[in-house]
């Protein structure tokens, strides 16, 4: 899979995670449209010390779906011109590079001819140089850091500079979601990683976030690679990867802190499911009854295929699952 379609989808499925209620996605874009450059900044503070996620999807989406290039383009040259020294300015035109480089791609990094690689790259430094320009102020925010690493990993980039980038983050920023997040892109098996190296990767994870998310962070890492098909997540062996004794304690983590989110409940029946533990998977499925979100159950193992193969647990009913959408989630899974 392209990275940069690979991107666009993990921003896309952050909608699918457990977290507290974000602000109404339009209203950046709306006051974008409107190049209320204060509102944004005011906005970019309140994500920083909330969900920063929020924000960068609504901004890549924008630029991704409009494509006003060039007027997008003169906006920033105008906030820029205003602002120098604003954080808000530069997170945004970071996205804005990365978006706008993205979509000059037509296949994978290696086949490009050599002169649309260079322009490619070009447009890339433009956004990692825009966050650089205000690298002093990182510190402040953690949605520098995941974008730094995100732009490190776009185009040919060394892994080990993204590594380098991520560890400087994790010493300022050891709980922020999307940090973690970004890097796990370098060893998903569907950019040239491989399932060792993430699995690897989701441990050390675990390891900076356990105080705050105990276990959580190793479910939240694999729900997010989870696709359909081929991409959906196995448990073939019993001493495979995911280890799904380390899957389970991270729902159950999570649970603890969302008792009431049924996308965290969904998705932990849809892989107790393929793990083939019928005690949990009955147990979940009981809690849910009828209030099934089906894009949490890959093609692969769909809810009513899981109740063929392992049952829905004592006194259920016959009827097929109806379903729901679940609200009261964001990003910050």
């Amino acid at each position: 899979m392209f990275p940069s379609l690979l991107m666009s989808m993990m921003l896309a499925s952050a909608a699918h995670e457990p977290g507290p209620v974000a602000a109404r996605p339009p209203a950046l874009q709306k006051q974008w449209a409107e190049r209320k450059f204060d509102a944004i900044e005011r906005g970019l503070r309140d994500a920083c010390r909330g969900d920063s996620a929020a924000f960068e999807a609504q901004f890549d989406n924008y630029f991704r779906t409009q494509q006003a290039w060039e007027a997008d383009r003169n906006a920033l040259a105008q906030w820029r011109q205003q602002a120098p020294a604003s954080l808000a300015a530069a997170m945004v035109e970071a996205i804005y590079w990365r978006a706008y480089a993205s979509q000059l791609r037509l296949g994978a990094v290696g086949q490009m001819p050599k002169e649309a690689m260079d322009f490619y790259q070009e447009q890339l430094g433009r956004g990692k140089a825009s966050l650089q320009q205000v690298k002093a102020q990182a510190n402040d925010c953690p949605l520098w850091h995941s974008l730094n690493i995100s732009l490190q990993l776009e185009g040919a980039a060394s892994r080990h500079l993204a590594a380098r980038a991520y560890l400087d983050a994790v010493q300022v920023f050891p709980n922020d979601l999307q940090i973690h997040f970004a890097m796990a892109q370098a060893y998903s098996p569907r950019r040239g990683g491989s399932a060792v190296q993430f699995d690897q990767f989701a441990r050390r994870a675990v390891f900076f976030t356990k105080a705050v998310e105990g276990g959580a962070m190793y479910a939240r890492l694999y729900w997010r690679e989870d696709g359909n098909g081929s991409d959906a997540i196995q448990f073939r062996e019993q001493r495979g990867l995911p280890e799904w004794r380390m899957v389970k304690a991270g729902f159950e983590d999570l649970l603890q802190r969302y008792p009431q989110d049924l996308r965290v409940r969904n998705k932990f029946a849809s892989f107790a499911c393929r793990a083939n533990d019928r005690a949990t998977y009955h147990r979940l499925r009981q809690q849910l009854g009828e209030r099934i979100v089906p894009e949490l159950w890959p093609d692969v193992a769909g809810v009513g295929e899981c109740d063929r193969k392992l049952g829905k647990g004592r006194g259920s009913a016959a009827t097929p699952p109806t379903p729901v959408q679940a609200s009261g989630v964001n990003s910050r899974s």
